[in-house]
């Protein structure tokens, strides 16, 4: 009994702790990095993009050779800045940059502007 007890709550553990951490479906990519926005916000779905992608495609890091190590889990902004510096790219240039030339390789998703950034 004492055996089923502990297993029942190492169960409820795991379970709590991965919602606790997962990630929403979607959310808009607002940032103080970005600015004032001169179009609306772009509803980002994250749940499509990880079933389809691997994660260090977008949560990357490279090294000094420019070989991507990973970086699965950290946020765009902890490394992308309102401005670009040493070759990386401002938060909004690397947005565009990742995701236009990604959909182009892909052969799918939004091209243009107002294909993300929708009006409602």
């Amino acid at each position: 009994m004492r055996r089923l007890c502990f297993v029942l709550i190492v169960v409820i553990g795991v379970i709590f702790c991965q919602s606790a951490y997962s990630q929403s479906d979607k959310f808009p990519l607002d940032h103080k990095e970005l600015g004032k926005h001169e179009r609306p916000l772009v509803e980002f779905n994250h749940k499509l993009h990880s079933n389809k992608l691997d994660c260090t495609r977008c949560h990357h890091d490279f090294d000094k050779l420019k070989n991507n190590r990973g970086g699965e889990g950290q946020p765009c902004e902890s490394c992308h800045k309102a401005r670009g510096s040493q070759g990386v790219p401002s938060l909004k240039d690397a947005y565009h940059q990742q995701c236009i030339d990604c959909h182009k390789a892909m052969k799918t998703g939004p091209l243009m502007c107002g294909q993300c950034h929708v009006r409602k």
